[in-house]
């Protein structure tokens, strides 16, 4: 064999270095998602309403944000320079966010370009994700488990990490994480070329999407299924905490419900023989009612091993569900446009929305707030009942 042509290693190949770049990203956002609106609490001392501000303006300004990236993105030479530039971007905001503002109104300012930037990086990753597990010896279920794998460190270390030095220290563990994000895209990733662009129209890409019935159900109905996420993602820590739960055993608890996850992703091949696309979305809506509903009464006990186990469903089927539908339907040139609209719907303009009304609920009364979510992800389950092919029509039908 020629020196010019030595055996590849999985670990070289595409999928393999954005994978490391996804589990540099989902162990630094594990933490923020689950302490970050306790630092809020316990450090700026906020109060529910503030902190569902925060969390969620950034959310809103997706709507602007995202397909502006996204529109980059998909045209520039190298899809993988804008990724680069934002983790850089974002580790710069949060040293700001955490060392310089003080104060609401300064903490929503900074929280904003915080918060847009490091949740800008995940439509990237996952797009570029899928692109490298199609030609690729790693599969998407295996590289988004490892990335959930990632998260679950985050969730157990992050825990034990707050009780034994208090909530202050994620300042240092994410400010970490965001540079090994930056380091690993700036050093791990390679060029990766745009396709040849069939339109020249500057909004052509998001014009076409937006003009597909198909494409807007499946974002607002999975957006709706994903957003009934958003108290438990904003305020479960508080609500366990203000329950006598230790720290350690919030990140335990966090870190069960996604290691039953990567399970799953790791079973895709085996799941997705028996289930369509659609229809993971529709386990996904069933899932996140019952487990909302039965979160509504502030469970304690065993019982919350068995309801966090069901993230599998309610966040994971749903998700993978509408990634395949995505990657499916959008062209390849539209890509980063079609990710991003989706986040934008789900983690944008509908969780920005759940996550407000969500810091009220909480206020009002506790744990209650999660059957708001158990309504949000049935409507969302209703609207994604539109998204089944119809069935063939029979002989019959054919010739009348």
């Amino acid at each position: 064999m020629s020196a010019e042509s030595p055996p590849h290693s999985i670990f070289s190949t595409p999928a393999a270095r954005v994978t490391m770049v996804m589990s540099a990203l989902f162990g630094t956002t594990g933490v923020i998602l689950v302490f970050l609106p306790r630092w809020l609490e316990v450090e700026r001392h906020l109060t529910g309403t503030e902190i569902g501000i925060i969390i969620s303006l950034a959310q809103f300004a997706r709507l602007i944000t995202g397909p502006l990236i996204a529109y980059q993105a998909d045209r520039a030479n190298d899809r993988a320079a804008p990724l680069k530039y934002i983790a850089l971007a974002a580790v710069l905001a949060y040293a700001a966010f955490f060392f310089i503002a003080q104060g609401f109104a300064q903490l929503l300012a900074f929280g904003f370009v915080a918060l847009s930037l490091s949740q800008a990086i995940t439509p990237l990753i996952e797009a570029a994700t899928l692109r490298a597990t199609v030609r690729g010896r790693m599969s998407y279920g295996v590289a988004r488990g490892i990335g959930s794998l990632a998260f679950i460190a985050a969730n157990v270390l992050g825990g034990l990490v707050v009780a034994r030095f208090d909530v202050s220290a994620i300042v240092v563990w994410v400010l970490c994480g965001l540079t090994l994000t930056t380091c690993t895209s700036w050093f791990g990733l390679h060029r990766d070329p745009s396709p040849l662009r069939t339109t020249t129209s500057r909004s052509g890409g998001a014009n076409a999407l937006l003009r597909n019935r198909q494409f807007l159900i499946l974002i607002i109905a999975c957006g709706l299924i994903q957003a009934a996420h958003g108290f438990y993602y904003s305020f479960s820590t508080i609500v366990w905490r203000g329950q006598g739960i230790p720290p350690d055993m919030v990140g335990y608890l966090w870190a069960f419900g996604v290691a039953v996850e990567v399970g799953f992703l790791w079973s895709l091949p085996f799941v997705e023989r028996r289930s369509t696309p659609e229809g993971l979305i529709l386990v996904g809506a069933g899932a996140a009612v019952l487990r909302w509903l039965a979160m509504g009464f502030a469970p304690l006990g065993w019982v919350l091993w068995p309801l966090q186990a069901m993230h599998a469903m309610s966040f994971a089927a749903a998700h993978v569900g509408a990634m395949r539908l995505l990657h499916r339907d959008a062209p390849e040139q539209s890509a980063a446009m079609a990710q991003t609209l989706y986040a934008v719907m789900s983690g944008g303009l509908l969780m920005g929305a759940s996550t407000l009304i969500s810091g009220k609920l909480y206020d009002l009364g506790g744990a209650v707030g999660y059957w708001a979510m158990a309504a949000i992800a049935a409507v969302g389950g209703m609207l994604a009942l539109l998204l089944i092919p119809p069935k063939p029509r029979g002989p019959a039908a054919t010739h009348q």
